[in-house]
């Protein structure tokens, strides 16, 4: 599996630079997963990664700060991540990011 890491500071989703996102290939399934690092701002709240392609949103639950990159969001050159958080009275997301891929 091949972890394709995150930096989320307050409301600001940017890619890790010690990772790697050379290479990623369109078509992929169960073998991309995504991990995120978060501020302070984000601390007790329940925490989702929305994934989008063509137009489509693709949400996943992000536990213990990683989460699945699902199979959907990765059939075209691109693809979309940002983050939602949300507690009590409390709801914050991030800017959207986009990933390039190579065509199979």
């Amino acid at each position: 599996m091949r972890t394709l890491k995150f930096i989320i500071t307050a409301q600001s989703i940017q890619k890790d630079p010690d990772c790697d996102f050379s290479g990623i290939v369109a078509g992929t399934q169960g073998y991309l997963q995504a991990e995120f690092s978060f501020s302070e701002e984000w601390a007790g709240c329940r925490m989702a990664a929305v994934f989008s392609s063509m137009r489509k949103e693709y949400p996943q639950p992000i536990k213990n700060g990683r989460c699945v990159i699902p199979a959907e969001a990765l059939t075209w050159d691109n693809f979309g991540v940002r983050v939602v958080g949300q507690r009590e009275n409390y709801r914050i997301t991030t800017n959207e990011i986009k990933i390039k891929q190579e065509r199979r």
